[in-house]
């Protein structure tokens, strides 16, 4: 008698469990279905994403994976830029998976880039509860504490950072701006000199530093720090859980500034990945083009440089860029006759080019054919008046054709372009050493001293050329 009461309690205990089962099932997939944004304008964007949120949304209307369907719309939304309906999408799923620090996290993300500071900075101290070891989330905290103008709130957590990566640049960063806020300028200092000595490319605390310097009054340090940073630009923290959003990406425009940051940063590969699916996207676009040529360019692999240029400039004949960047490739390879055949087609596509007359005004020189250069580079400074490098380049000409009145002309006009433009000072410098002007020779050497970017090797010139003419050196 036994044996069938016990059968019967698990018939009804496995009746009891899968209507369980299926009761939350049901109550999963409806939560869901509640909580789906609605469907934005996917028309101007390439099919595959129309697609993809399609497919998305009818896994989000399945009964076993409805929360799966939701995590994909939530990627797709915010990788494409379709913030409100992504952040509904992260609301439901804090609401699911309230122990996965991803949704609050990513959720802030885009709170933070809204400027809504105060919203943002619980969403991110539920990120580093439930992900204590994930430090991007550490570092998102402090960032979003300082610019809520709670520093001394923000300290501790960038100095955790500290504490589990030893000289992590970027919170060494936060924690001298930090200290900036509390005006503590010579500390600040130190963070950022140790920043730079474990990470010298790390342009974020070298651009800090130019301020900390000119508030100290190290003028000289300033203006090196600026020669060494140069063009380029603070790369934001790596955050593996928000970068590999670009993996469902349909945004050329938006994969092309991904790829421009991956650069910045040294990631290469991950650049040129980047660049692909966006040229694969827009095709017909020469820009895509031309900044992959322009990047392979840096790199120094110049055949696929010229690949991607000659695709450019099929594609938009009036990319003064591309044809210039052309020009450098071909030159990589050694084929300088057919660089020149290159830069003279730009010319003729782009009349109105300024880099291209004066990049035709440099070969014109270096073939002897001065007038024609000088000619060419007049042209190339009426073109860019406020440039005034091309009026120095223009000297150098009057100075090779004997014309030294007009060449010194030049330079001045120069200086009053740029009064502490290093190569006009440092050509009068030279120049005066030449007419065994020394009093004027170092007169204008105390102006190139001051000028950081004057080259190293221009600098050691100068140097040689006074102390042959004079017997002495310079200071």
């Amino acid at each position: 008698m036994r044996r069938p009461i016990i059968s019967l309690v698990l018939v009804f205990a496995g009746v009891l469990g899968g209507s369980w089962y299926g009761w939350q099932l049901h109550a999963r997939r409806t939560f869901v279905i509640r909580h789906l944004p609605v469907t934005p304008d996917l028309n101007s964007l390439p099919a595959a994403l129309a697609e993809s949120v399609s497919v998305a949304e009818a896994k989000s209307h399945t009964w076993r994976r409805p929360a799966e369907g939701l995590i994909e719309l939530s990627r797709l939304y915010h990788a494409n830029g379709f913030y409100p309906e992504a952040l509904t999408c992260y609301e439901a799923l804090r609401e699911i998976e309230p122990a996965n620090a991803h949704w609050p996290h990513l959720q802030a993300s885009i709170i933070a880039d809204f400027g809504r500071m105060d919203e943002a900075v619980p969403l991110r101290q539920t990120a580093v509860r439930l992900a204590p070891e994930y430090i991007p989330a550490r570092l998102r905290l402090a960032d979003v504490l300082l610019k809520s103008n709670h520093p001394a709130d923000a300290a501790p957590s960038y100095a955790e950072v500290l504490r589990r990566v030893p000289g992590n640049p970027y919170a060494l960063l936060g924690l001298a701006r930090c200290d900036l806020a509390g005006g503590a300028w010579n500390r600040a200092r130190e963070r950022l000199n140790e920043a730079v000595a474990k990470n010298p490319d790390f342009i974020g605390a070298l651009s800090l530093l130019v301020t900390v310097s000119e508030h100290l009054g190290d003028l000289s340090s300033a203006e090196a720090l600026k020669t060494t940073i140069g063009r380029r630009e603070f790369s934001d923290l790596p955050d593996p859980w928000l970068d590999e959003l670009s993996e469902v990406c349909f945004d050329a425009y938006r994969l092309s500034v991904a790829a421009a940051i991956a650069g910045s940063a040294g990631n290469a590969d991950a650049a040129h990945d980047l660049l692909d699916r966006a040229i694969a996207l827009a095709p017909t676009a020469s820009s895509y083009r031309r900044q992959a040529g322009q990047m392979l360019l840096s790199d120094r692999h110049y055949a696929g440089a010229k690949e991607h240029l000659e695709k450019a400039i099929v594609l938009n004949p009036t990319d003064s860029d591309a044809w210039l960047f052309l020009v450098n490739a071909l030159r990589g390879l050694g084929q300088e006759p057919a660089a020149i055949n290159v830069l003279l087609t730009g010319l003729s596509h782009c009349p109105q080019s300024p880099s291209l007359h004066l990049e035709y005004a440099r070969w014109l020189k270096s073939a002897g054919r001065l007038n024609e250069a000088l000619v060419e580079f007049h042209y190339g400074y009426e073109l860019r008046p406020s440039d005034a490098s091309a009026l120095v380049e223009l000297a150098s000409v009057y100075f090779t054709a004997n014309r030294n009145s007009e060449a010194l002309a030049a330079l001045n006009q120069a200086l009053e372009r740029q009064p502490d433009h290093p190569m006009a000072l440092a050509t009068l410098t030279f120049y005066a050493i030449s007419l065994h002007d020394e009093a004027e020779a170092r007169k204008k050497w105390e102006l190139v001293r001051l000028q950081t970017k004057t080259p190293p090797e221009v600098v050691s010139g100068l140097r040689q050329a006074f102390l042959q003419q004079f017997g002495r050196e310079l200071p």
